[in-house]
């Protein structure tokens, strides 16, 4: 299987605004659990109050990582278009669709008449890539997957499907 096209999309790094504006919410959230902590007698109550405000903290945490840290990966190659979704170093194979099975592409833009269950491959905008709806047929019905890639990898897909 050669591989016809390769691109890689990285989110952008964390503003300093968006940082200002988490440290901001964790140094509230945690104003606000020392200020109710410090009104509680029983200590029981106290730590499990303490234990939910850290499983919530690590939950955002997390949740915010994942946003943070994805990049997808995706590659055409003679018969199939895969994009693959890494995390950290966790990296899973999230759509693979045979070359013969895609219908049409479109800018987003001009999506809005397309029909099918609608998946999102893309990230914050970015200079240089657009966004684009593929629609595809699997196992009978038709399905659409939203990418963000450059224009001249969106030409490469073009000429592989031969639309």
């Amino acid at each position: 299987m050669a591989v016809k096209a390769r691109e890689t999309l990285e989110s952008k790094q964390i503003s300093i605004t968006t940082l200002g504006i988490l440290m901001v919410v964790v140094v509230g959230y945690t104003l606000l659990y020392n200020q109710f902590a410090n009104t509680l007698e029983d200590y029981r109550l106290k730590t499990i109050v303490g234990v939910i405000s850290l499983v919530i903290m690590m939950g955002g945490f997390l949740i915010s990582l994942r946003y943070i840290t994805t990049i997808y990966e995706m590659i055409i190659t003679h018969d199939q278009f895969t994009i693959d979704r890494k995390i950290f170093f966790w990296k899973k194979t999230v759509l693979e669709i045979k070359i013969d099975d895609i219908i049409k592409i479109v800018p987003l833009e001009e999506a809005k008449k397309i029909e099918g269950q609608m998946r999102n491959y893309t990230l914050t905008n970015m200079d240089g890539k657009r966004k684009y709806v593929i629609q595809y047929e699997q196992q009978g019905k038709i399905c659409c997957a939203k990418i963000q890639c450059t224009g001249k990898f969106h030409e490469t897909l073009k000429k592989q499907v031969k639309i």
